[in-house]
């Protein structure tokens, strides 16, 4: 566990020392604050926080895999990666070292992230158990792309290479869905599970669904687990 947590604390120090730690926060801020001034400002009594949620859910969506390309890409183009494997370090404390170090850098995004809902206690009248819930869906979806974007990055040295793999892969179940209709069956209604905008649709209305919540914690270990074993099966 102290292997862990020391891998995360460098990989945090590393986002902070990097441009691309402050263009992300730069790029998100200013996107939600600027929609949230011209949607809630001027009709702030009626102010609906599932519109925020889900705008911000949409921006960090793109912005994922800029979070991620770097996080196995970069050791591979450095050479560090052989260094990793000859270390006492095991693939899987990398892996969840590296994988907590971007989750605990979207922690950073999130707390800051709720100045918007505040901005709605003060202003507004949210309903709260809806915001609630609702953040907690931005939580679970934010360390999904995040485990997937850093599956992308195990595949390329390249960190834009594993950006754009990793775009790919968010764009594809986010639109699972619409995918799933043009398969009948009962092949049709499983690619429909794998939707991520369709196990969010809970979340934005408030409803807390245990189902949807396993979902985001079963993608989440199964691309952390995919990285794992991609870079077991690199090893030798």
């Amino acid at each position: 566990m102290n292997a862990i947590w020391s891998i995360s604390k460098r990989e945090l120090r590393n986002y902070f020392v990097s441009p691309i730690a402050y263009i992300i926060l730069a790029v998100f801020f200013i996107i939600c604050g600027l929609f949230g001034y011209i949607v809630y400002v001027a009709k702030a009594p009626y102010a609906q926080v599932i519109y925020i949620v889900s705008l911000m859910t949409n921006i960090f969506m793109f912005l994922s895999p800029m979070l991620t390309m770097r996080l196995l890409s970069e050791e591979k183009k450095q050479g560090t990666m052989e260094l990793l494997y000859t270390s006492p370090l095991t693939i899987t404390e990398i892996v969840l070292g590296k994988y907590l170090g971007a989750v605990l850098f979207f922690g950073v995004l999130f707390l800051i992230s709720l100045e918007f809902p505040i901005f709605l206690l003060l202003y507004g009248k949210p309903d709260i158990p809806v915001m609630l819930v609702s953040l907690l869906g931005f939580a679970l979806v934010g360390c999904t792309l995040i485990s997937m974007g850093m599956f992308a990055s195990s595949l390329a040295e390249s960190q834009v290479v594993s950006a754009i793999i990793g775009f790919a892969l968010v764009i594809v179940f986010w639109v699972m869905e619409f995918f799933s209709s043009a398969v009948s069956g009962s092949v049709g209604n499983w690619l429909a599970t794998l939707s991520l905008s369709k196990h969010l649709e809970s979340f934005s209305k408030g409803v807390l669904d245990g189902g949807d919540v396993f979902f985001f914690a079963a993608m989440s270990f199964m691309f952390v687990f995919l990285t794992i074993r991609r870079l077991d099966w690199k090893r030798w």
